[in-house]
């Protein structure tokens, strides 16, 4: 059963990081009701959930905003869980992306103003709201007839610095200039993977080399020349970045002979493309590359070799029999990692878009930043602790059914059953887990409900659809 692995995997991994087991047990519960009710995730229907309609809530809201824990001792329990799905060799694949979730409420000190990502390339439009940094783990399941999946391993608010207004003193404009790169998103992407690299030589794989997944945002000399050790990056760049070769040694001299630029090399007929075998869209799929290898990028990366990867566009038709072709542009990559095969460096590559399947999941289907808090400790807890467990029940699926769907989980419909190898979805995984709670043996009525709910006997007084339909 899904629920009672579930709680197992909590109690080894997050116990010991609240400071009282009851905290654990309150703060475990009213995210198992977020991830779980239904309409709006908010705080107050997950309560409802868990059949907790006349009981006074402010204790389950100080967990969250009064009770002295880290979120990010939650993700370090989210990775040792996911390290033995890991392959022994090569790198680690971590991908790393910003996200904002929609706020309206002015009360909460970390929201901003900020570009809303959905408006029309002629027309920019403004949104209210947080920015956040997230950072994945793309677990391989090739071997099983899958594509890759994405693992939250860190979800932290990334607000940038607050800029004074015009009649700001000398004193708040030098405040605000010192603290303003230091709160962007490249030096937040940096601090992230300072992180994880510090989870992973405390997990034991401190042998074990680190490549950082990013799109153009974050592939420029703020990442690049402040990547902390046994780290890799691997980024989309500009087609008409000006590239070097390294100058003879003995000499004063750094750069040497200027190269082409990523996109004259695309055209240049006398470096032919080579092939290689990817999974992406759910087959094995032929990417056309060039390489270019011991190159220096002046402004980007100073004085480290880098590598260049150009691949060629793969057209196809859209939906329908005169669909129109898509997917005409080809790709820059530049990366650090000098020794892994291409193959290896372009299947990372591809998977990076699992990090936006994520969101998808995250922000549409479990209605990340859906939840009332203002507290400047709840904002910043909550919806990490959110992603965390999300996470988990990734983990604990996998670890329970496998990579593939089931006889367990619910019947597709009739236009898809013949869809082969098909992976669980966020539904498939929150259906399920509602049908354990709402079937468990253990939830037997009792008067008074307690915050301990699933994770300590008898268990919960009403099933989820039970509250749902008294309120």
């Amino acid at each position: 059963m899904l629920l009672n692995h579930l709680v197992q995997v909590l109690r080894q991994r997050w116990c010991g990081v609240f400071p009282q087991e009851r905290t654990f047990l309150r703060a475990a519960a009213l995210l198992l009701g977020l991830l779980t009710t239904y309409g709006r995730r908010t705080v107050s229907r997950a309560l409802c959930a868990e059949g907790r309609a006349q009981v006074d809530w402010a204790a389950d809201y100080r967990a969250f905003s009064r009770s002295p824990w880290k979120a990010s001792e939650l993700f370090l329990g989210v990775l040792a869980t996911a390290l033995p799905h890991l392959p022994e060799t090569g790198f680690i694949t971590a991908l790393m992306d910003d996200t904002s979730l929609r706020k309206r409420s002015r009360v909460i000190k970390a929201a901003r103003w900020l570009r809303d990502a959905l408006s029309p390339p002629f027309h920019v439009n403004l949104k209210y709201g947080l920015r956040c940094l997230h950072l994945a783990l793309a677990l391989p399941l090739y071997k099983h007839g899958h594509g890759a999946r994405a693992i939250s391993i860190d979800f932290e608010l990334a607000p940038s610095a607050k800029k004074p207004g015009r009649k700001a003193t000398a004193a708040e404009v030098a405040a605000y200039l010192s603290v303003k790169d230091a709160m962007s998103l490249p030096m937040k992407g940096v601090q992230a993977l300072t992180r994880l690299r510090a989870g992973l030589d405390s997990l034991g794989a401190s042998t074990r080399q680190l490549l950082a997944v990013v799109d153009g945002g974050y592939t420029n000399q703020r990442v690049l020349r402040n990547l902390p050790d046994r780290v890799d990056l691997l980024g989309r760049t500009r087609k008409d970045i000006v590239l070097f070769t390294p100058a003879q040694p003995g000499g004063r001299r750094i750069y040497g002979d200027r190269l082409p630029t990523p996109d004259e090399v695309r055209v240049d007929p006398s470096r032919p493309y080579q092939s290689v075998t990817c999974h992406y869209g759910g087959d094995w799929r032929t990417v056309r590359y060039k390489e270019l290898s011991n190159v220096l990028w002046r402004r980007g990366c100073g004085r480290r070799v880098l590598r260049l990867l150009v691949i060629a566009p793969t057209p196809y038709h859209g939906p329908g029999r005169v669909g129109r072709i898509l997917y005409r542009d080809p790709a820059f990559l530049i990366t650090t990692d000098l020794t892994s095969p291409a193959q290896a460096l372009i299947q990372a590559y591809l998977d990076r878009w699992q990090i936006e399947v994520l969101h998808r999941d995250l922000k549409s289907g479990l209605g990340l930043g859906q939840a009332q808090v203002w507290s400047d400790e709840s904002v910043s807890r909550l919806h990490s602790a959110v992603v965390a467990a999300f996470a988990m029940l990734t983990l604990a699926a996998l670890e329970t059914f496998g990579p593939g769907r089931a006889a367990e989980f619910p019947p597709l419909p009739l236009w898809r059953r013949r869809e082969p190898q098909l992976r669980p979805s966020q539904a498939d995984l929150i259906t399920l887990l509602r049908n354990d709670l709402a079937t468990h043996d253990a939830l037997r009525p009792r008067p008074a409900p307690r915050p301990d709910t699933i994770f300590s006997a008898p268990g919960w007084n009403l099933s989820p659809r039970e509250t749902y339909a008294m309120t």
